[in-house]
């Protein structure tokens, strides 16, 4: 390359990095929308809405929360997705949309590694495996026992097959060599129901749904699916402390995605904003009495946390043989 056209090169590169940071620091000049792939009041909506309303006082610009449920999560997602690469369109999402579903489902009208930007890690949420008081085993290492003693006995809920519900009762049981049988729901609720009501023997279900079940004693806490105790459930051991399950470590979580082609600056901008929400005493008060840890991640990091969850449910689905039905 000629040195003058190295200059030029060197030059526009530079205006062009100005001009988005320039663009950056007005951002955001309209309202925001943020887009919950999932239906009001449950999972990823209340924490979306809790950090939206900090947003807004930051921006000085309305942020509306915007529920687009349907298959799951992927309706949400692909219209972020679609969305021009502004940064005024943004995804709260679960884990379905942004990293499993890609594994087992046939057609996707999105495709979340090359159309979404990854910002930054909302929250972990861990699992709880519970089970009614009536069933014969107190601890994971009972279950254990009895589901190998009764192979093909125990049953198992979950929220549909190739939910980090099920995957987790995937691991469970590849880890401790034990076969169980799944019972497939359509959604948490009805999963949950049927626990309580003792028609289902086992289930993983997150944290915040089920804990105060176990608080008034309708379910029995077994064990918990991430490697570290929950601020909010000290007494429930990880599942991790049983020998055979030293392994174990599967979490539910939220994050943060834009349109793959948002500027840098715009979204380091999302990025820094909501990292300081989760960051108000506030705001991580509520979210650890739910049993939720707040997010702390960068742009890069997020980016390979996604790669690396994507690639850990990748294995579980192939390893379950998982397909859409």
């Amino acid at each position: 390359m000629r040195p003058q056209n190295f200059i030029l090169s060197l030059i526009s590169l530079l205006l062009l990095t100005l001009s988005s940071l320039v663009a950056a620091q007005s951002w955001p000049d309209r309202p925001v929308k943020v887009i919950v792939p999932y239906a009001p009041g449950g999972g990823v909506d209340p924490v979306a809405r809790l950090v939206s309303l900090k947003l807004a006082d930051i921006w000085k610009q309305p942020v509306v929360v915007e529920n687009k449920a349907g298959g799951s999560g992927t309706i949400g997602a692909n219209y972020v997705a679609k969305s021009p690469s502004d940064g005024l369109t943004i995804l709260m999402s679960a884990t379905a949309e942004v990293v499993i579903n890609q594994h087992f489902m046939q057609k996707m009208s999105y495709n979340p590694d090359t159309d979404l930007k990854p910002v930054t890690l909302l929250v972990k949420l861990p699992f709880v495996l519970v089970t009614n008081p009536s069933k014969p085993y107190s601890s994971v290492t009972e279950l254990i026992a009895y589901a190998k003693k009764n192979p093909g006995t125990v049953t198992y809920a979950s929220s549909g097959p190739g939910t980090p519900q099920h995957l987790a009762a995937v691991m469970l049981e590849e880890q401790a060599n034990i076969r169980l049988v799944h019972v497939p729901y359509k959604g948490v609720a009805p999963s949950v129901s049927d626990l309580l009501a003792g028609h289902v023997d086992v289930g993983f279900a997150g944290l915040p749904t089920v804990l105060p079940h176990i608080q008034s004693g309708a379910l029995k806490a077994l064990g918990l699916s991430s490697k570290t105790p929950s601020i909010a459930a000290p007494n429930i051991p990880p599942l991790a402390k049983t020998p055979t399950l030293q392994n174990f470590d599967l979490t539910q979580w939220f994050g943060v995605y834009v349109p793959s082609g948002t500027p840098n600056a715009i979204a380091q901008k999302i990025q820094k904003d909501i990292v300081d929400v989760l960051k108000m005493p506030e705001v991580k008060e509520v979210l650890e009495k739910q049993g939720a840890q707040p997010g702390n991640m960068t742009l890069a990091e997020f980016l390979a946390f996604s790669n690396s969850e994507s690639k850990k449910f990748g294995a579980i689905v192939k390893s379950a043989k998982i397909e859409q039905n």
